[in-house]
């Protein structure tokens, strides 16, 4: 940038301050970096970003607990109408060991007062605790975690890309409502001027100098500069609406952009080197994280058709109560067990080969789309960088127009004080002027937003 260039914007600056500081210390005064602050602090998608990491680390947590052996208790209990078991001596197949226990009944059982049947499993209850401990699964486990350390670092990267985002609309949006304030306080001298002119215009055809409609075309100058006006206090008030909202914090009328310590300057970007290889961005990462997570999908389909292999131990305690010969028994025993659990997915192959190529075509989608996104984020580059060379360019034309329409005004209202000029051709270099003016403050607005933005994304993170 040219000395030219940064003494006009010095000037911009002071009178923004000067405007600024007439509102009143009482007023919330918000710099470009407290701006940025306010929205890393405050601003929803960013906290929702933070919020998809926490997730995406509880994800990570429940699959480690995959290595871990899965432990199960249970419990039953029961009590039936009638036993679920019952045997008499007549039901007996034997005939000689019927014969045998009905005259030994015959003999005792009466004087003993038993009863000719058995009956078993009356009511009872069994409780017990089982451990299963992976040893095999054909690398679901291994890929489940892994997956999850790739949901994390996804998270974090697309944390970053929120971020990022955010930040740059908030400098957009603090640009702006700079830039059209800086308008507001050109369109305002402008008026004042105009009010001048009118009181002139309006002497001098009450004193039958000037022809009556001389003052009317002050008037129709004077209500254009009253409907701009309007358009312009529409325009801030929605940027400034958009900008509390990228900070996350609500509305207020009394809220007060001022320049930055560090805005007095435009920055100086190196130039692009059209041969250099793009920059590893946050987005080059997070697609190739997404390639990463494409092939352990694939190999996740691949787990589900081999074979699964597990050991795994059992400890049991309970009670079977009994009725046998009408007297009330039963045992409380606790008893346990090891084994080994192999499972072979014999049917699964024909769904899982078809699951496994839906995976290969998802991991060739993803492939395609990473190198599609590293064009299309060069293209953004080179683009973002014409675009800040082009309103650098602008500056120095702008500016150039500025110094000649002031020129031509000041000419023009020189002619017109002497009876050389009319007063059309006086509000016509004004208009150029204002024009001129409000040009250049856009050229300076769109070299900020481009230079940040071509900053941001040939920048590696």
């Amino acid at each position: 940038m040219s000395a030219n260039h940064y003494t006009t914007y010095r000037f911009i600056v002071l009178a923004l301050c000067l405007v600024f500081s007439a509102h009143g210390m009482a007023d919330r005064l918000l710099t470009l970096d407290s701006c940025l602050s306010l929205a890393q602090q405050h601003n929803k998608k960013i906290q929702q970003a933070a919020l998809n990491v926490s997730k995406a680390e509880e994800v990570k947590k429940q699959a480690m607990t995959k290595y871990f052996p899965q432990v199960s208790v249970s419990a039953v209990g029961y009590h039936s109408l009638h036993p679920m078991v019952e045997i008499g001596i007549d039901d007996i197949s034997n005939a000689s060991v019927r014969d045998l226990l009905t005259t030994l009944y015959g003999n005792y059982g009466a004087a003993l007062g038993l009863d000719n049947t058995l009956s078993l499993f009356h009511y009872g209850y069994q409780v017990g605790v089982t451990a299963v401990q992976p040893v095999y699964m054909g690398g679901k486990i291994v890929a489940g975690n892994q997956l999850a350390n790739i949901g994390i670092e996804a998270a974090e990267l697309q944390s970053q890309i929120t971020q990022r985002d955010v930040l740059l609309e908030v400098e957009e949006s603090y640009w702006l409502v700079l830039g059209l304030r800086e308008k507001q306080t050109t369109l305002t001298a402008t008026m004042a001027l105009l009010d001048t002119i009118h009181q002139t215009v309006s002497a001098a055809v009450g004193a039958g100098l000037v022809l009556p409609k001389d003052l009317l075309q002050v008037e129709l100058k004077q209500s254009e500069m009253r409907r701009m006006q309007i358009q312009l206090t529409n325009g801030l008030q929605l940027a400034q609406q958009a900008l509390c909202l990228g900070m996350g914090i609500p509305y207020s009328d009394t809220l007060q952009i001022i320049p930055s310590t560090n805005s007095q300057i435009l920055p100086t970007i190196d130039k692009l080197n059209i041969d250099q290889p793009s920059p590893i961005t946050t987005e080059h990462q997070l697609l190739a994280l997404q390639v990463r997570s494409a092939q352990l999908q694939h190999r996740m389909a691949l787990a589900e058709a081999l074979p699964q292999i597990a050991i795994g131990a059992h400890y049991g305690y309970g009670k079977l109560q009994t009725n046998i010969l009408r007297n009330d028994l039963g045992s409380e025993t606790g008893n346990g067990s090891v084994f080994v659990s192999v499972s072979v997915p014999l049917t699964g192959w024909w769904e899982t080969s078809h699951k496994m190529r839906e995976q290969k075509i998802a991991l060739q989608h993803a492939q395609l789309q990473q190198e599609q996104m590293g064009e299309m984020l060069r293209m953004r580059t080179k683009q973002a960088y014409y675009q800040m060379q082009e309103a650098d360019l602008m500056i120095q034309e702008h500016q150039n127009a500025v110094d000649i329409t002031a020129n031509h005004y000041r000419l023009t209202q020189a002619s017109y004080q002497a009876g050389q000029a009319t007063i059309a051709e006086l509000l016509e270099a004004h208009t150029q002027l204002l024009q001129a003016q409000n040009s250049l403050t856009d050229a300076y607005i769109a070299y900020r937003v481009n230079a940040r933005r071509y900053t941001t994304l040939n920048s590696a993170f």
